[in-house]
């Protein structure tokens, strides 16, 4: 279990719950730049070369490391459950959101994967894993919650086992054309849905060699890249 000190960063973690449980049956027009996600052919083009670039990575990691158990944080509406699903005897992926579960049930359709419906703050991994993977998911914990995040991801890793992730760099293309460019400093945004509804949330972006540096403070060797405009992705071990 996450745990703070602080309950303050609290009403903004609930808006971040139903932000993304409101938002599971757009969700995917990001990843695949539709509707309001659409930046024209240019951009597209060097969206989903970065989106082949992270898939490949996470492709080859896994075709190096072959885990058996798995968990997955944050597992969404499955666009990575469906990598992970054939390449892995059994995992474990937990959101909060059961809207996104049901869609990430309906695109990996996999008996391999047993779904958690939790809140990753207040959830306790009850085993421990080869791989704990997670994709869109490090750049919503707060800085303040950064440490303790670590610590249980370092409690579910079985002796050997890695932590993989894949998140956003700082590109003001990235989201819809109707939001604001994100503040890259603030680690709080505000995002829109299709029909106008606004939320605050928490969004941190990491710079790689800063985000290595950090992870390293906390006793992990973390190798994390940047693609070449819109993603993180590596892989990080406890030493």
């Amino acid at each position: 279990m996450i745990e703070s000190t602080s309950v303050a960063d609290r009403p903004l973690l609930s808006e971040q719950v139903e932000y993304y449980r409101n938002r599971a049956g757009e969700y995917d027009q990001w990843w695949f730049r539709a509707g309001r996600y659409d930046r024209g052919r240019e951009l597209n083009a060097a969206w989903f070369a970065d989106v082949a670039a992270v898939e490949a990575g996470l492709a080859g990691f896994l075709a190096r490391v072959q885990p058996e158990n798995v968990l997955e944080l944050a597992c969404g509406t499955g666009l990575f459950t469906r990598h992970l699903a054939p390449r892995a005897t059994r995992i474990t992926a937990v959101d909060a959101s059961p809207e996104v579960i049901a869609c990430n049930r309906a695109r990996v359709d996999s008996g391999n994967v047993a779904y958690v419906v939790a809140d990753l703050f207040e959830w306790t991994p009850p085993s421990r894993y080869d791989l704990v993977f997670m994709s869109f998911w490090l750049s919503h914990v707060p800085q303040s919650r950064f440490d303790a995040f670590w610590s249980t991801v370092r409690a579910a890793l079985a002796p050997g086992g890695a932590a993989y992730v894949i998140d956003s760099a700082h590109d003001p293309t990235s989201t819809a054309r109707d939001h604001a460019t994100p503040d890259a400093e603030s680690g709080i945004v505000t995002r829109r849905l299709n029909d106008g509804r606004e939320y605050r949330i928490v969004k941190v972006f990491y710079e790689a060699a800063a985000l290595n540096e950090k992870l390293s403070a906390l006793g992990f060797d973390a190798e994390f890249e940047r693609t070449s405009r819109y993603f993180l992705h590596g892989a990080a071990r406890e030493r």
